[in-house]
């Protein structure tokens, strides 16, 4: 039986390991006009990999086996095919097969794990197996195991796995960075293109139930995460550092093409120090430029706090977060401004932000009923009149059987 429509996804990171381009080092630049790839978007978003800052030299420099299996297991957790982040989860599967999570990764092993993973998806009803396979894809400087036969070819009709121009495969090259995240972006589509459940996974020390996984959802999808990587656990008591806070706010601006509001949060990082902690000061500074960007009806609501001077940018900040319906600091109107922000707090307020001003549903409209009081008394006297009608019917009933 052929593949059907559903079954068919275009290529995916075995295309790029195989020659394909990946990822333009120009399109790590991020601003207000020029987003990231989608690629290294994806790799933000779901947490994949530590490095903060991902230039041309990181992107083109191999990675260790170790990194590629962590971030492989978070793409696998959010799909729904495993349940936990443990490599062990990964080796009891039979996806990995390495006990050396230190050394570097080839081509021909990510090729490798990738076709352990859509045998394990066939077992698990991941994604849909063809019928009929054939064992006969190969390149002409790489022979797979016979036992991948069925998921090679799987991948090759599909345009997953593919050689380069020469018909070579280069299976001995050691794995880059901007390979290892096409390759994973590629897997999680296919997965999820084929019905996988869609979980969170952001964020290791968050579970599903966290009354957090629901606001780190709704950034994630406006942006929130495209620029900046807070890494693999979220620690979200622990501190935000003003450059972190900064980049999940102008991830958002990107997103919305706000160029404008997109400098000026620029302008404060360059004046506040990125590495520094934030401070309740900086994140209503920052947090009112975002509120700023976003179409809103102005409100004459007005929070006071004691410890804010009047004029002050702080106040001005304070006073634009107010219309939006949101407090900061404590709740007998102190602000205190110096205190060090928590990562729970600032991811609050942002998604707050972005929430005040979604668009809200219609109501739907109730059909006209009458006088809803007239209506059940009628309903009642009916209900009376019945039960009295009953009532008689018995007691005639009796008066003819009595003696």
């Amino acid at each position: 039986m052929s593949l059907g429509k559903k079954e068919f996804l275009a290529g995916f990171l075995i295309a790029a390991i195989a020659g394909v381009s990946a990822l333009e080092p120009l399109s790590l630049m991020a601003s207000a006009k020029t987003s990231l790839s989608p690629e290294v978007a994806f790799s933000r978003q779901l947490g994949l990999f530590d490095s903060q800052e991902l230039n041309s030299r990181d992107l083109n420099g191999i990675i260790s086996e170790g990194a590629f299996q962590s971030s492989l297991s978070r793409v696998l957790v959010e799909t729904g095919l495993i349940k936990s982040y443990d490599r062990q989860e990964l080796l009891f599967n039979g996806i990995i097969n390495s006990e050396e999570p230190g050394k570097t990764i080839t081509r021909r092993e990510a090729c490798e794990v990738i076709l352990r993973t859509i045998m394990f998806a066939w077992i698990q009803d991941g994604l849909p197996r063809p019928e009929e396979v054939s064992f006969g894809g190969s390149f002409k400087d790489w022979q797979p195991d016979s036992k991948y036969g069925p998921a090679l070819d799987y991948a090759m009709q599909t345009g997953v796995i593919l050689g380069g121009l020469d018909g070579k495969f280069r299976p001995d090259d050691r794995l880059k960075l901007k390979e290892a995240i096409w390759f994973l972006k590629r897997l999680h589509g296919l997965i999820s293109e084929n019905g996988g459940e869609q979980r969170f996974a952001l964020f290791a020390d968050v579970p599903q139930d966290h009354y957090m996984t629901r606001p780190l959802l709704n950034l994630r999808n406006v942006g929130a995460f495209d620029l900046t990587n807070l890494g693999r656990r979220l620690n979200g008591n622990g501190g935000i550092t003003v450059g972190d806070l900064g980049l999940l706010i102008q991830g958002i601006l990107s997103r919305l093409n706000k160029p404008e509001h997109f400098s000026q949060i620029k302008i404060m990082l360059q004046n506040s120090g990125k590495r520094r902690a934030a401070s309740r000061n900086v994140l209503a500074c920052m947090t009112a430029i975002l509120t700023r960007a976003l179409p809103h009806g102005e409100t004459d609501q007005q929070i006071l706090y004691s410890d804010v001077k009047s004029g002050s940018k702080e106040a001005d900040a304070l006073a634009t977060l107010a219309g939006a319906g949101i407090r900061l600091g404590y709740n007998n109107n102190i602000f205190a401004g110096n205190e060090r922000v928590s990562r729970f707090e600032a991811l609050g307020v942002i998604n707050r932000i972005i929430s005040a001003f979604e668009p809200e549903q219609p109501k739907p409209v109730q059909p006209m009923l009458g006088n809803t009081h007239s209506a059940t008394s009628s309903d009642m006297n009916d209900f009376i009149a019945r039960l009295r009608s009953k009532r008689e019917r018995v007691r005639r009933i009796l008066d003819r059987n009595r003696p």
